[in-house]
């Protein structure tokens, strides 16, 4: 068979020519114009636009297995994986296409610093190639005139709100997101059975626990609070960031909640110990003050709402209890999750605000 190749950029035509069945097994998009009638093979006449020097690097690959032939294989290179990625899904070259998508996976930093134009690149092709990304690594990208860096975390931003795919990177998702109108947290339907609500929505369930009924915010749009955070935060990576720290929790050792990554400085506390008047009735007063903000204390309270009133950060100890609050969660995923907060908690967490009623 022959190939016309039309390389307008260049001004360039040039004759390529292949054996039928290969050109139909490596190259699938063909397979459609070209019927196994071989007298009508006449009738075809195939014509190509590409660049010259890229269809002749798939036609080398192509070849390369032809015992007869002295072609070497070709190699992938940062200059070029990008054009051939592209080229060879249009020619539904199925293997090649995932040599490309690893290739970028392990190269990526020095094929953004090419003048490759990754904006050719289509939806499908960034999805499978930002899905062999972790985040941490989507970090470590060097791409200073940010060709790909902010594609990839929109994809990972993107993944966190599907609720068919269960995210390496994430423990919690985003599909259920939304905004309680009591506390004004952003929850998602596993976070609201386990982070606690303002003392109003307080109630104590058949086994004596005491438990919080959050109220989902009806007016609260998603696509408008990412568009809002967006504007604030100025890239999609800090954006991602954000909203995997209002998704995940840990749990904290010294208040005993379970808190959003993204209220890690919020660990309530008084930086002096209440005093009680020991003189009242023998056994002492049941009511006491705190002198750091004046504030009454019960000697016992069972509702512990009274937890201070400065902040700090919480105390996160990983241990066997850490993961019986989350069964499903090993010690490593818990750890992880602790380890990527530390790394970026200048773009994860956010200033504490006195919450009112």
């Amino acid at each position: 068979m022959v190939i016309h190749v039309c390389d307008e950029a260049k001004d360039l035509k040039k004759d390529f020519f292949c054996p039928r069945d290969l050109l139909v097994k490596e190259m699938k998009y063909f397979a459609e114009y070209l019927s196994s009638d071989a007298q009508r093979w006449e009738e075809v006449d195939i014509s190509v636009h590409c660049d010259v020097q890229i269809f002749d690097w798939l036609m080398k690959y192509a070849k390369r297995h032809l015992s007869q032939s002295d072609i070497e294989r070709p190699k992938l290179e940062p200059g070029n994986v990008v054009s051939i990625l592209i080229s060879s899904d249009f020619l539904k070259m199925d293997s090649l296409v995932q040599e490309c998508i690893e290739f970028c996976y392990k190269n990526i930093s020095a094929i953004v610093s090419t003048n490759c134009n990754m904006n050719c690149i289509n939806d499908t092709l960034l999805s499978r190639i930002a899905d062999l990304f972790s985040h941490t690594e989507g970090d470590e990208i060097l791409d200073r005139k940010d060709k790909f860096k902010s594609k990839l975390f929109s994809k990972k931003l993107e993944k966190l709100f599907d609720r068919n795919y269960n995210s390496p990177d994430s423990l919690g998702s985003a599909s259920s997101l939304h905004r309680c109108s009591v506390c004004k947290r952003l929850l998602t339907d596993t976070m609201k059975k386990r982070v606690k609500c303002m003392p109003s929505r307080m109630t104590i369930d058949k086994h004596g626990n005491l438990t919080y009924s959050h109220l989902r915010d009806t007016s609260f749009d998603v696509n408008e609070y990412l568009i809002d955070l967006k504007s604030q935060l100025k890239t999609w990576k800090d954006v991602y960031w954000r909203v995997w720290g209002t998704i995940n929790t840990l749990p904290c050792s010294r208040c005993s909640e379970i808190f959003p990554l993204v209220e890690f400085g919020h660990c309530k506390y008084h930086p002096e110990a209440p005093r009680y008047d020991n003189s009242i009735l023998e056994g002492g007063s049941c009511i006491g003050n705190y002198p750091c903000c004046h504030q009454n204390t019960l000697r016992f309270d069972p509702t512990q709402q009274n937890k201070g009133c400065r902040v700090k950060d919480h105390i996160v100890y990983i241990n066997e209890n850490t993961s019986s609050s989350s069964p499903d969660v090993t010690l490593q995923q818990h750890q992880k999750v602790y380890d990527d907060l530390l790394a970026h908690r200048e773009i994860i967490c956010v200033p504490y605000q006195r919450p009112t009623e």
